[in-house]
């Protein structure tokens, strides 16, 4: 949960929250979790004082009672046969998952990037997702705070729930000011044609923005999401790009859609993986795919980032762009 990673597109991965609902079928992070979760005094009566329950600390209330929510928080690590000891640090195997994959915040780990002095392109939360609706604000909130008190490391952040970017606390107004910051990037998951309008609900203003597309599971046409020099309208519907104005929208047919205040560019970055692991209906993806990707990316001057799980089917093909000129 800490600096190693294997993967590719960042130096290291930072787990201040673990833990996920989305109940996604190819998740690998659930797979570590059930792999690795757990711990003896799991064991002991559920309102025992060591069991920190977010409901019961008042961080989420109501909303852990109705999900009858299995949501927590550490403000210690949970030691597998060995003991606490603050004069001496923690002595004993560390427990990186012990709800495994329920939602956890680990506060503890709130001050690891403080002690990476080496600059790092850091991918936040790699075991969760940050932004899902049952993470409390507080959590997030905290979680940018410790990010500002290390502002020698580039912080990627990666949701399917790309909305709640701009639903926290005014954040569609922070974003354009304080939270637009060069060494910060926001970025969404998609994996089929029908989740391609996340894209459209990642921040606007400054913000760098990014798609992870893996594990590819279809073909996806992203071209109908990006813009074309020529547009001039957008219709805040479904998406659909126009020259000029019109009443209905051209692809929906809504009628008062259209609006001429979009991102011209609504992605920095495109990321492209396809599925690990060994789950029975695996889906191998198809050259055509990501051909079909790369070439709108290369019309758009996007950077593509392919992972290591393409680059047998890429073949001489297979690239690695970063956004970024340089590493911090």
């Amino acid at each position: 949960m800490g600096a190693k990673t294997k993967i590719d597109w960042c130096d290291s991965t930072w787990n201040p929250v673990t833990g996920c609902l989305h109940g996604c079928e190819y998740c690998y992070a659930r797979r570590i979790a059930e792999r690795f979760g757990g711990c003896w005094r799991l064991d002991l009566p559920a309102d025992t004082s060591w069991r920190k329950n977010v409901g019961e600390r008042g961080l989420m209330g109501d909303y852990a009672r109705h999900r009858n929510g299995k949501c927590h928080v550490l403000d210690e690590p949970e030691i597998e046969c060995g003991v606490i000891d603050p004069p001496s640090g923690y002595r004993g195997k560390v427990k990186p998952y012990p709800y495994y994959f329920d939602p956890t915040f680990h506060r503890y780990k709130l001050n690891e990037p403080q002690r990476w002095k080496k600059p790092r392109n850091i991918f936040v939360c790699s075991m969760a997702d940050l932004f899902g609706d049952w993470v409390p604000d507080e959590w997030i909130a905290e979680v940018f705070k410790a990010c500002e008190k290390a502002p020698q490391h580039r912080y990627l952040f990666l949701t399917k729930n790309p909305a709640r970017f701009g639903s926290i606390n005014g954040w569609n107004h922070r974003y354009n000011n304080e939270y637009a910051k060069d060494n910060m990037w926001f970025g969404t998951t998609i994996t089929r044609q029908h989740e391609l309008n996340r894209m459209l609900k990642l921040p606007y203003g400054n913000a760098h923005t990014f798609l992870s597309v893996e594990p590819i599971l279809e073909r996806i046409e992203i071209d109908h999401y990006l813009p074309t020099s020529d547009a001039r309208w957008r219709c805040s519907y479904c998406g659909h790009y126009a020259i000029t104005y019109a009443n209905h929208c051209g692809s929906c047919g809504r009628i008062g859609g259209y609006s001429g205040s979009f991102r011209k560019q609504p992605v920095n970055w495109i990321i492209l993986g396809a599925e690990s692991g060994n789950r029975k209906d695996k889906v191998v993806p198809r050259r055509e795919w990501i051909d079909n990707i790369v070439q709108i990316c290369d019309e758009h001057n996007i950077p593509v980032f392919m992972k290591e799980s393409l680059r047998g089917l890429m073949g001489s093909e297979f690239r690695q762009e970063l956004p970024w000129e340089a590493k911090l």
